[in-house]
C-alpha cells in the first residue's frame, strides 16, 4: 500500500466524549490514509467494545502488521479474524496478501473470499490492492481485471477511483491524483479516505481549497476523529492558529483521540494567548502521564511558559526546577526559550545568581542573539556586578546590534562601575570617560530626554567628587529648562529635588545664601513631607 501524503503529522497535540464516536471505524479511516500507528491504537482500543465487528478489526490489524513488515503478527490476525466470523470474505484476502509476498498461488483463497459475496466492488479492489503491494509490475493484469469488474458491478463506488489516484500519487503525478480523488468523493459524498486524501495531495497547491473541502466533509460526517484531527492540523498547517485551538478542543472530546494530541492542544491555547487554560491542561496531563512518559518533558516546558506569561513568577521557578530536572527524551534538547523563561522568573523571583546561570545557558545556544545579551547584562546589574553587566552591553554595541536605549544602559553600568569604592584612579577614570562617550552619543539621538540630562548630571557629580565644585550646574540647568516645560510637573519631583538639592548647595558651598535659600524653597515644594528640610530651610535667615 503506497499510498503517500504531502503535509507531515505534526507531531505533538479529556474532557466530555461525543456521544456518537465511531468506535473502532474510526481506526479503519486511519488505515486507509496510511496513519497506520494511530490506526492501530484505536483498533486495539476498541476491540473488544460491543459494537466492534472483530473479524473486520482483525482484517485490518493484520493489513497494518503486513505494512509494518511483522509477517507473523499479520498471519495471527487474519486468522482470528476468520475464527470470528468465517464468513467475512476479507480475512481469506488478507492471507492471498501474505502468500502473494511469497510468491505463492492464491487462486484459491481469492475464489473462496469472491464466493462469500457476490460481485463485491469494494472486494474486488482490495484483492487490487493485494496485487498491488506484492509487485505492480507483475501483476498489472490483475490489478486491470479487479478495476474493470469492480467499474463493471458498481460504477458508482469509489473505491476503484482512489486507488487508481493511489497509484498516480506513487509516481508524484500529484494533478491528477487530485482530479480522481475528487472523482472518487463526487460518485460518494460522504467518503472520508478520498477527502482526505484530496486534501492532503492539494493543501500545497491551494490550502484554502483543501481546507474548504475537509470542512465541507465534516459537516457531513462530525463525529470522524479522523476528519476532525485533519482539520485541525491544516487549520494549524496553514497558520490560521485560533481556528486550530477551537477544532481542536472540539477533537479531543472524540473518544478515539490521541494523547499526543492533547499535548498540541495544550500548545495550540499558549499560542492563542490562553494561558491559563494551557497551563491547567498541561497540568493535568503531567499527573495523569507515566512519569516516564516523554510527553511528560514537554508538559513541564509549557507549564513555565505559561506561568511567566501569567507573570506567576515563584510559580513559573518551581515549575522551571521540575523541568530542568525531569530527563530530556531521547532525539529533543533544551531550547534557548526553555533557559530565558528561566531566567526571566528566577531573575523576576529575586534570585539574579541562578537567572544568569540560566542566561549563559541560552547565550551558548544563540550566542548573537541581542534579547540574551540585553538579559545577561541585566542580569550581572542586578548582582552589582557592573564590570560583567558593561562586557554584554559593550558587546551589544560593538556588534551593531543595540537601540539607543542599549547606549543610555551601556553608560549607566560604566558608571556604576566608576562608583565601586576600591576602583584604583585610573580605572574609575576609564569607567567615567566611557559612561560619558555613551550617554553623549544618546543624547544626540534622543535630545530633550530627561533621563539622558539627568544621567550627565550623575556623571558629572562622580567626578568631582564629594565637593560641590558646579561640574553639574549646566546638566542640572538644562535638566530645569525640559522640567519646566512639561504640563504634568508632579510626576517629575524626583528629578526636580535632583536639580535643586545640587543648585542649593553649590550655591551655599560659595556663601550665596540667599540664592542658596530660593532653591531650597524650591526643593521643598517638590518634597513638602520632608520636616528635616523645612526645619532647615526656615533656619536660614
Amino acid at each position: 500500500m503506497k499510498r503517500k501524503f504531502f503535509i507531515a503529522s505534526l507531531l505533538l497535540m479529556g474532557a466530555s466524549l461525543v456521544a456518537n464516536a465511531q468506535g473502532y471505524k474510526d481506526g479503519i479511516e486511519y488505515y486507509k490514509v496510511d496513519k497506520l500507528d494511530n490506526a492501530k491504537e484505536l483498533l486495539e482500543r476498541n476491540l473488544n467494545a460491543a459494537s466492534t465487528d472483530k473479524a473486520e478489526a482483525y482484517y485490518y490489524l493484520g493489513q497494518i502488521a503486513l505494512h509494518q513488515g511483522n509477517v507473523a503478527a499479520a498471519a495471527a490476525n487474519f486468522e482470528k479474524g476468520i475464527a470470528a466470523n468465517a464468513m467475512n470474505p476479507y480475512n481469506y484476502v488478507g492471507q492471498a496478501a501474505l502468500a502473494l509476498k511469497n510468491g505463492g498461488d492464491v487462486k484459491g483463497l481469492l475464489e473462496k473470499a469472491r464466493k462469500l459475496t457476490k460481485k463485491d466492488a469494494k472486494l474486488e479492489m482490495e484483492i487490487a490492492r493485494a496485487y498491488y503491494d506484492a509487485n505492480p509490475t507483475t501483476y498489472a493484469k490483475d490489478i486491470e481485471k479487479c478495476i474493470k469488474n469492480a467499474r463493471k458491478w458498481n460504477a458508482d463506488d469509489p473505491d476503484s477511483y482512489i486507488f487508481e489516484a493511489d497509484t498516480k500519487a506513487d509516481k508524484k503525478d500529484w494533478g491528477n491524483a487530485a482530479g480522481i480523488y475528487e472523482l472518487a468523493f463526487d460518485k460518494d459524498p460522504n467518503n472520508i479516505e478520498a477527502y482526505v486524501k484530496y486534501a492532503n495531495t492539494y493543501f500545497n497547491v491551494n490550502p484554502e481549497m483543501a481546507i474548504g473541502r475537509l470542512e465541507e466533509l465534516q459537516a457531513k460526517v462530525p463525529n470522524s476523529a479522523l476528519v476532525q484531527r485533519e482539520l485541525a492540523e491544516m487549520y494549524y498547517a496553514d497558520n490560521l492558529g485560533t481556528k486550530a485551538a477551537e477544532q481542536y478542543g472540539k477533537y479531543i472530546k472524540n473518544p478515539n483521540h490521541f494523547a499526543q494530541d492533547e499535548v498540541r492542544y495544550v500548545q495550540l491555547l499558549f499560542f492563542g494567548e490562553k494561558y491559563e487554560d494551557s497551563y491547567q491542561l498541561a497540568s493535568d496531563l503531567v499527573r495523569k502521564l507515566n512519569p516516564t512518559d516523554s510527553k511528560v518533558f514537554y508538559m513541564k516546558r509549557m507549564q513555565l511558559y505559561n506561568l511567566v506569561q501569567l507573570q506567576k513568577w515563584n510559580e513559573a521557578v518551581e515549575a522551571g526546577r521540575s523541568f530542568f530536572a525531569n530527563a530530556v527524551p531521547q532525539g529533543s534538547n533544551y531550547e534557548v526559550r526553555d533557559y530565558t523563561d528561566y531566567g526571566m522568573a528566577l531573575q523576576t523571583a529575586g534570585h539574579p545568581e541562578e537567572a544568569i546561570v540560566a542566561y549563559e545557558k541560552a547565550i551558548e545556544l544563540n550566542p548573537n542573539n541581542a534579547d540574551l545579551i540585553r538579559f545577561m547584562g541585566d542580569s550581572y546589574a542586578d548582582t552589582e556586578n557592573f564590570v560583567k553587566a558593561a562586557e554584554y552591553y559593550q558587546r551589544l554595541v560593538d556588534g551593531g546590534n543595540n537601540k539607543s536605549n542599549d547606549l543610555f544602559t551601556l553608560s549607566n553600568y560604566y558608571l556604576g562601575i566608576a562608583n565601586t569604592e576600591t576602583l584604583d584612579a585610573a580605572t574609575r577614570a576609564d569607567a567615567l570617560n566611557k559612561s560619558q562617550k555613551y550617554i553623549d552619543e544618546v543624547d544626540k539621538l534622543v535630545p530633550g530626554n530627561v533621563q539622558i540630562v539627568n544621567q550627565k548630571a550623575k556623571i558629572a557629580k562622580v567626578r568631582e567628587g564629594d565637593n560641590n565644585t558646579g561640574a553639574a550646574l549646566n546638566a542640572y540647568n538644562e535638566l530645569l529648562q525640559i522640567l519646566d516645560a512639561k504640563e504634568d510637573k508632579a510626576d517629575y519631583a524626583r528629578y526636580y529635588k535632583y536639580a535643586y538639592n545640587y543648585l542649593a548647595t553649590y550655591y551655599f558651598g560659595k556663601g550665596d545664601k540667599a540664592t542658596a535659600k530660593t532653591y531650597y524653597q524650591k526643593w521643598l515644594e517638590y518634597d513638602p513631607e520632608n520636616e528635616s528640610l523645612r526645619n532647615y530651610v526656615n533656619s536660614l535667615k
